[in-house]
């Protein structure tokens, strides 16, 4: 090969000391792709800080239910509690909604229970009374008839 047809190699470029190189002009694409990722890291934050926030409402309610208590969430326990050793929910239902009752509300439930015989004797009576006035009424005026 002669020397003519080889190239002379590229001469380094010379700089001063001390100064930065000049930056090549950013590719559009680039850009693109960068603002892209910075905008999904801004979106995905942002969703996160909703779940996180949606989370502690849902614990907080959740401590507020178990702290206040109450016989719908005894009910529920219960409930849960016979499905699980697989014994009957409605009964376990009943039984966990009436432990979480208060003392006035036992009491009250007591004595309607225990009432409840005494007054369903007393309508039975009240209805056979009512049962012959009629039956009596009813006489009097075909007879006066």
């Amino acid at each position: 090969m002669s020397t003519a047809t080889q190239e002379a190699p590229a001469a380094p470029e010379v700089r001063e000391p001390g100064t930065a190189p000049r930056p090549s002009p950013p590719d559009p694409m680039t850009q693109l792709r960068d603002a892209g990722e910075r905008l999904l890291a801004a979106l995905v934050d942002r969703l996160a800080a909703l779940a996180c926030d949606q989370v502690d409402r849902l614990a907080d309610s959740l401590e507020r239910m178990a702290a206040d208590g109450g016989p719908g969430l005894g009910a529920a326990l219960g409930a849960g509690k016979a499905l699980a050793r697989g014994d009957n929910p409605v009964w376990g239902a009943i039984k966990g909604g009436f432990a979480a009752l208060g003392t006035a509300a036992k009491v009250l439930i007591g004595v309607v229970v225990a009432l409840a015989p005494v007054l369903l004797l007393v309508a039975l009576v009240v209805a056979i009374v009512a049962a012959l006035v009629w039956a009596v009424v009813a006489a009097v005026r075909a007879a006066a008839g």
